[in-house]
């Protein structure tokens, strides 16, 4: 245990940047757990969470020159744990005797409304996000336009694609198709919005990586974005196709943002909480994999309780799930499972 901490908490260039990547991961953990039921925060940090981790992907893209190299990298970092994970559950299933065919159309749709793992939806998603960031952001593209018009388009993209998203959501509802009362596979109805956020993500990287811990500028961020929010009632989530007011949310979830990055400067002030969220930043990966099977397992366990041990329960579930990682990291055939371009590129060395 000490070699696992030793190695997985060694200070990153940006602390606060890698402690971000841990917090958001987190956030989503605390959004699937009961004790989200049991807190109006849950609904305040649900606006945002997803869209920070968008944000959060962004900052550290670069162009990319071959964009067909570049997303076949990217479709074995995460369609390989996708397809692995689901694919196992599947045939679990089936020697259970349930019906094979019909799970797996579910995987290959991939939406959280047709997996057995609602969060997995996120990996397939991420794979389009990138691909498209790569074509998109591509040398002499966007990237060429002025900053200032590069942030208007940003922010009329976000605009238009919102509203065009609610309008999709309650016709997505009223299908006859099963399938596609979960959205278009993949998440491609809501991908211009993630890819937004991406791109804002890509142009606000000095900023991020270069801000500073203001106590002022937190109160006032985190006090306009409470307004904000509960004066236009906005809500978010990607998997329900839930987006509104489409015209106030990115002025909301930049506010938003920036809250969550001051937030992230305070914490990294303090050593045993940032070395903790920068663990988890790191293993978020498996977070995200195992967190929600794992809350399961320790509700059983633990039985119905009160906000305590909903927090012993959240808490626990991300700590086994890092231990999960940890040892998977550890087993070279479990690795590839997991982790195929990791493994790859150390055996290349």
């Amino acid at each position: 245990m000490a070699e696992m901490l030793a190695k997985a908490v060694a200070k990153p260039h940006y602390p606060h940047i890698a402690l971000a990547r841990g917090l958001s991961i987190v956030l989503v953990a605390f959004g699937h757990s009961a004790l989200a039921d049991m807190h109006a925060a849950a609904d305040v940090l649900g606006v945002v969470r997803m869209p920070f981790f968008f944000l959060l992907a962004g900052l550290f893209f670069s162009s990319q020159h071959d964009v067909l190299h570049y997303s076949k990298q990217k479709s074995i970092a995460l369609l390989t744990p996708y397809f692995f994970v689901l694919t196992a559950i599947g045939v679990k299933q089936w020697l259970s005797g349930g019906e094979f065919a019909a799970y797996m159309a579910g995987v290959l749709y991939g939406n959280g409304q047709t997996i057995a793992w609602t969060p997995l939806w996120f990996l397939p998603h991420l794979f389009l996000l990138y691909t498209s960031a790569a074509l998109l952001l591509r040398p002499g593209g966007f990237g060429a336009l002025q900053r200032g018009l590069q942030f208007s388009l940003i922010l009329l993209w976000l605009m238009l694609f919102g509203v065009v998203l609610a309008y999709l959501q309650p016709q997505f509802s009223q299908s006859a198709s099963l399938l596609l009362r979960s959205g278009l596979p993949w998440g491609i109805d809501f991908l211009p919005l993630s890819l937004g956020f991406f791109a804002l993500g890509y142009l606000l990287k000095k900023h991020f990586t270069h801000a500073r811990f203001n106590p002022l500028l937190l109160l006032g961020l985190t006090a306009l974005f409470s307004v904000l929010l509960f004066t236009l009632n906005a809500a978010v989530d990607f998997n329900l196709r839930l987006y509104t007011p489409p015209l106030w949310l990115p002025f909301i979830i930049v506010t938003g943002c920036f809250m969550l990055l001051q937030w992230s400067l305070l914490l990294s002030k303090l050593p045993l909480l940032s070395d903790a969220f920068i663990l988890c930043g790191r293993y978020s990966l498996y977070i995200l994999i195992f967190h929600v099977f794992l809350q399961q397992v320790l509700q059983r366990l633990a039985g119905s309780g009160g906000v305590l041990l909903q927090l012993a329960i959240l808490l626990g579930s991300i700590v086994l799930s890092i231990a999960a990682g940890w040892f998977i990291r550890r087993v070279v055939l479990l690795r590839y499972c997991f982790e195929p371009g990791v493994v790859r590129v150390k055996a290349a060395r």
